[in-house]
């Protein structure tokens, strides 16, 4: 970090995450005291700045608001699983007053703790494990020029971002990219290019990872199925992006502005268009109906994709209607094993031939988290069976399964809801 001479230390990622993993600890320890982040700065010899930024690029969260969520996370448990009085709640959460704690409750879960203990709906907020950290991520305001957009096309996605680059020649400016809409079996790269006009500043949470397709995939995957479900983010309903860098540390220039790409950009910058999260997810318990699903199940190496097709494959085949018709999708993952389906109704007849099979979901009450990510469940499947356990609900032996549902017959991220089951073992009223 600091040095004289020849002596200088470097203050690498390993060291940030080794101290960021142990103000964890001192905090999920210390909750019921007193957590002020001078205090924790200085007893982990750190400035208050630098913890400020280090703990924020981590977990999503500023320190302060980090703490206020475990306290109310707490709290909830002693509301929903005991009847220690309100009083007592409060002062073990860190606040002095029953008024103080009333507000900050309200504030953070939606409603009174009276309400709540009377509602069918639980509010957790996870620990964050700082194992789970791979990429750090800042969230801030970017100013993104405006821009040309021209669209690429191609039958292997491999290598698809080079081919589009290189097909534009001559390029000025700062350029950006994104996946584009796939046409039959034409997959789709769009190149944006810096023109002259109007920029626009907006919320993002960034990270920069090496240009080579495995890194490119593992920051996509930890931005939406990690960092975000664990931070105070949540989509913003903007498309997202990446801007290449390339070995002059000038995203989109090499040695001028009129000079063509002759070498391979050195990074990309990923850009994930974010809002502060207006609510946290609530966990409920609800009362589900039967449902069917047609299934395949796949086990190793994109075996929800592999999953997926082959039931596409053979419905659009041997039965269109249910496709056209289908507004219900199942996915349920455990171990290296998929299963991918589509709602079917109770009747549904397959002959052995198929390859398939129906599962039968039956009706009862769940645990149902909603999550809108759209992302690898097995995130959200973790937190529900972590909260189940924090909470001594009886459960099934049973994986947890997501269920997407489309509206309006539309396939885009606005018209798609996602929502996690875990079937449970006892009557809420009982």
């Amino acid at each position: 970090m600091a040095g004289t001479g020849q002596n200088v230390l470097k203050y690498t990622a390993a060291d940030k995450l080794r101290y960021v993993e142990t103000v964890l600890r001192y905090i999920e320890t210390h909750l019921p005291d007193e957590l002020n982040p001078e205090i924790i700065a200085e007893r982990h010899y750190i400035s208050l700045s630098r913890l400020y930024r280090d703990f924020y690029a981590c977990t999503g969260h500023s320190i302060k608001e980090y703490v206020r969520k475990r306290r109310i996370s707490n709290a909830c448990e002693k509301i929903k699983c005991s009847n220690t009085p309100l009083a007592v709640i409060a002062n073990g959460s860190g606040y002095e007053t029953r008024q103080a704690f009333h507000k900050q409750f309200k504030s953070t879960v939606g409603m009174t703790p009276f309400e709540y203990k009377q509602a069918d709906t639980f509010f957790y907020f996870y620990p964050f494990a700082a194992g789970d950290v791979s990429i750090a991520v800042k969230v801030g305001a970017e100013t993104i020029p405006d821009c040309t957009t021209t669209r690429f096309y191609d039958s292997c996605l491999t290598g698809i971002e080079d081919k589009a680059i290189a097909s534009l020649g001559e390029i000025t400016g700062r350029v950006f990219g994104r996946n584009g809409k796939q046409i039959g079996n034409r997959l789709c790269y769009e190149v944006m290019t810096e023109r002259e006009g109007t920029s626009k500043t907006d919320l993002y949470a960034t990270c920069v990872v090496n240009y080579n397709e495995p890194e490119i995939n593992d920051g996509w995957n930890y931005l939406y199925n990690i960092w975000l479900s664990a931070s105070m983010f949540e989509e913003s309903g903007n498309a997202y992006f990446e801007e290449f860098i390339f070995q002059n540390g000038k995203p989109g220039r090499l040695a001028g502005r009129q000079t063509k790409f002759a070498t391979r950009p050195r990074k990309l910058k990923l850009y994930l268009p974010v809002k502060k999260r207006k609510m946290e997810q609530h966990i409920t318990i609800a009362t589900v109906p039967e449902m069917s699903f047609i299934i395949a199940r796949e086990q190793g190496y994109n075996a929800e994709r592999k999953a997926s097709e082959k039931v596409m494959t053979f419905l659009q085949e041997h039965h269109p209607l249910l496709v056209r018709n289908a507004q219900k999708f199942y996915v349920s993952a455990y171990g290296d094993i998929c299963e991918c389906g589509m709602e079917c109704g109770g009747g549904f007849k397959l002959s052995n031939e198929s390859g398939l099979e129906i599962v039968s979901i039956p009706a009862g009450q769940y645990a149902v988290l909603p999550d809108d990510r759209l992302g690898d469940m097995r995130m959200g499947g973790a937190k529900m069976d972590l909260w189940l356990h924090n909470n001594s609900i009886a459960h099934e032996n049973e994986p947890v399964f997501a269920v997407y549902e489309t509206n309006n017959g539309k396939y885009d991220a606005e018209n798609i809801s996602m929502k996690l089951y875990k079937r449970l073992k006892f009557d809420k009223n009982g």
